[in-house]
C-alpha cells in the first residue's frame, strides 16, 4: 500500500475518524434532521386535513348560499306574482267602478232628457192653450168670461194630455 501511497496508520486513523465523526453526526444531526423531517411532514399533512376541512366547508356554504338564494328566488317570485295579483284586483276595482259610474251618468242623462220633453211637452200644451184661447177669441168674437175661459181651458187639456200618449207611442 505504500507503493500506492496510502499508509496503513493513515488510512486506519481517518477510517476511525469517518466513523467517529458518522456517531457524531448521527446522535447530532441526523436524528434532530429525522426528528425535524416527522415534524415538517406532520405540519403538512395537518395542513391538508385543514385545507380539505376549509373545502368541505367552503362547499357545504355554498350549498347553504345556493339553498338561501333559491329561497330567495321563490319568495320575490311570490311576492311578484301577490304584487301582480293585487294589481290585477285593482284594476278590476278600477273598471267596476269606472262602469258604474258610466251607468250612472247614462240614468242622470236619461232622467235628463225625460226631464227635458216633460217640460218642452208642459210648454207645448200651455203654448197651444194660449194660441186656441186667441183662435177661440177670434172665432167668437168675444172674451170669454172667468168661468167659460176655465172650462174651455181644462177641456183642452184633458185633450191635449191624451195627444202625446197617442203620438210617441211609448218614445
Amino acid at each position: 500500500m505504500q507503493a500506492l501511497g496510502i499508509s496503513p496508520n493513515l488510512l486506519i486513523t481517518q477510517i476511525v475518524n469517518f466513523i467517529i465523526l458518522l456517531v457524531v453526526l448521527r446522535l447530532l444531526l441526523y436524528k434532530p434532521v429525522l426528528n425535524m423531517l416527522h415534524s415538517r411532514r406532520q405540519k403538512i399533512q395537518e395542513s391538508l386535513e385543514y385545507a380539505e376541512r376549509v373545502k368541505a366547508e367552503a362547499a357545504e356554504q355554498q350549498k347553504e348560499f345556493e339553498r338561501k338564494l333559491e329561497e330567495t328566488r321563490r319568495e320575490t317570485q311570490a311576492a311578484a306574482a301577490a304584487a301582480a295579483q293585487v294589481g290585477e284586483k285593482e284594476r278590476e276595482a278600477i273598471l267596476n267602478q269606472a262602469r258604474e259610474d258610466a251607468r250612472k251618468l247614462v240614468e242622470q242623462a236619461k232622467e235628463q232628457i225625460e226631464y227635458e220633453r216633460k217640460k218642452m211637452m208642459a210648454d207645448l200644451r200651455d203654448e197651444v192653450v194660449r194660441l186656441s184661447l186667441l183662435a177661440a177669441q177670434k172665432v167668437i168674437g168675444q172674451s170669454l168670461d172667468d168661468q167659460a175661459h176655465r172650462q174651455l181651458v181644462s177641456e183642452f187639456i184633458a185633450q191635449a194630455d191624451q195627444l202625446p200618449a197617442n203620438g210617441h207611442n211609448g218614445h
